[in-house]
């Protein structure tokens, strides 16, 4: 499965509900549809109830999504991680926090995109 440039997917009519029920930050919106207009996004989790105290799904506004990583060319996954932690900084005074991430959280590898109130646009 590939995903195309400007394509938006969301993977289940749950993840759809989380999106159309809650406010999302501002910024976290900015982002996912900076990915959507140039890569192409499959939308994998949207909100969610927390699952632990530091959980970015269950706040509110929501500031977490997810969305799948696997569809991409190889490498290009890599690329856009790299391309938003350039154009985004998490929080100016906690660098080691990053925007974008590829990890396996359980749920298989995937991209984690959060924001903080602090993040800005370099």
């Amino acid at each position: 499965m590939t995903i195309n440039r400007g394509e938006i997917q969301v993977k289940t009519p749950n993840v759809l509900q989380g999106m159309l029920t809650y406010s999302f930050h501002p910024m976290l919106v900015t982002i996912i549809e900076f990915v959507a207009r140039h890569y192409g996004v499959v939308i994998t989790e949207s909100y969610r109830p927390q699952r632990h105290p530091h959980d970015l799904h269950g706040v509110h506004p929501v500031r977490a999504m997810d969305i799948r990583s696997w569809c991409y060319p190889e490498g290009l996954a890599e690329q856009i991680r790299d391309d938003l932690n350039n154009e985004w900084t998490y929080d100016p005074t906690r660098p080691r926090y990053k925007v974008a991430q590829i990890h396996d959280s359980g749920m298989g590898i995937h991209f984690h995109i959060q924001v903080h109130p602090r993040t800005v646009r370099n």
